[in-house]
């Protein structure tokens, strides 16, 4: 289990402003996997928004040229471990197109080839006629079944000419991928800006001895998030349960441990299949977050995407917005797009871009993407 005091909270965005990036090739890891619609529009983009500083950093620096590096859902590479037939559903298209709309830069991507070192050829070869800068992005990198395992190899190619790794996807530091541990091994490899502004918020409000204090944590998976609760239990007076989360460990054999008893649980849930905590609960629930001075919410409580399902997931959200005394932190994809849906999202506190990550790097005091760049 982690231990905040002796934990390091990041590694000081000044490194990477002191770098030497004039005519160097930077590799930078990103996560742009944002929620698309139908007609292939991203419809949150504050994933993309938040690596601005660091991409206009890096030209600012006198980068030669950026590849960037994202993935995109999970593809049937990603689930079947072989390769996958290229399918326009998982392609990075629309962000591409979102980047260049928010950065007002032209963004190389060419199409999908299933041999990657032929895909890396193409973005090695590719070169602005007269240009001193230039971005190129490479197709889901997860269309490549070598991503996920970390196959060596994979990682050497995606390195192949570059002088210099960052790593700006704090979303998914927590998996152990070539484009997250494998690149970073082979490069000298250093924390984007907002990487460490991830780190030093969380570490902020872990640390920081405030009470009463309120944590709330939807989704599912009561077993992958039971040693966040155990971590959280140390630092907040009270734990809110919601989401599937809150009936999986309704469903446990709850001991006596005494972390357990910080538990707070919903009275009753919304239609047979309990896809939503009922009004009464989420009330209560928001009477306790308005009396919090140190808040932190990860997950809806329920399915939010259908709307007679979300009313207790826009009470709870009102309720965190409403508190702007306390210190906040949100984060997840769907606490995220549901905090845009709502206009909420600048009046959360601090918004974390990740979820999963999130939740492990409190649970565990670092991500594989973070330890392996020695802060």
């Amino acid at each position: 289990m982690v231990n905040f005091k002796s934990f390091r909270i990041s590694q000081k965005p000044v490194a990477l402003e002191r770098l030497d990036l004039k005519g160097k090739n930077v590799l930078v890891r990103v996560d742009f996997n944002c929620p698309v619609n139908k007609r292939g529009k991203v419809t949150n983009n504050y994933r993309v928004k938040e690596t601005l500083p660091t991409l206009r950093l890096l030209k600012q620096k006198g980068a030669k040229k950026i590849t960037l590096v994202t993935h995109f859902g999970r593809p049937p590479a990603c689930r079947t471990g072989r390769d996958g037939k290229y399918k326009k559903e998982w392609s990075v298209k629309p962000v591409q197109k979102e980047l260049e709309k928010l950065w007002k830069t032209k963004v190389y991507c060419p199409p999908y080839q299933n041999n990657f070192n032929k895909y890396a050829d193409t973005l090695l070869k590719f070169q602005v006629p007269s240009s001193k800068f230039q971005v190129c992005m490479w197709e889901n990198i997860r269309f490549w079944p070598e991503e996920e395992k970390n196959v060596a190899k994979f990682a050497k190619v995606l390195a192949k000419d570059q002088d210099i790794f960052i790593n700006e996807a704090f979303s998914a530091s927590h998996r152990a991928h070539a484009s997250i541990t494998g690149t970073a091994k082979l490069l000298p490899a250093y924390a984007g800006l907002r990487l460490c502004e991830e780190t030093r918020e969380i570490f902020q409000l872990m640390t920081k001895k405030i009470s009463p204090s309120v944590a709330i944590v939807g989704g599912a998976k009561i077993e992958t998030k039971l040693p966040v609760l155990r971590t959280l239990a140390k630092y907040y007076d009270q734990i809110i349960l919601g989401g599937k989360v809150a009936i999986e460990y309704n469903a446990m054999k709850n001991g006596r441990d005494n972390w357990k008893k910080k538990i707070v649980l919903p009275e009753n849930f919304l239609g047979k299949d309990k896809f939503d905590i009922d009004e009464k609960s989420a009330r209560e629930f928001a009477k306790i977050i308005q009396r919090a001075k140190k808040i932190l919410w990860n997950g809806p409580m329920g399915k939010f995407e259908y709307k007679k399902y979300r009313k207790g997931s826009v009470i709870i959200a009102r309720a965190v917005c409403a508190n702007k005394k306390a210190l906040r932190l949100s984060g997840g994809g769907d606490t995220v797009e549901l905090l845009e849906e709502l206009h909420l999202q600048n009046k959360a506190g601090f918004v974390s871009t990740g979820g999963g990550a999130m939740l492990d790097y409190i649970a565990y005091g670092t991500l594989p993407g973070i330890k392996i760049l020695n802060y």
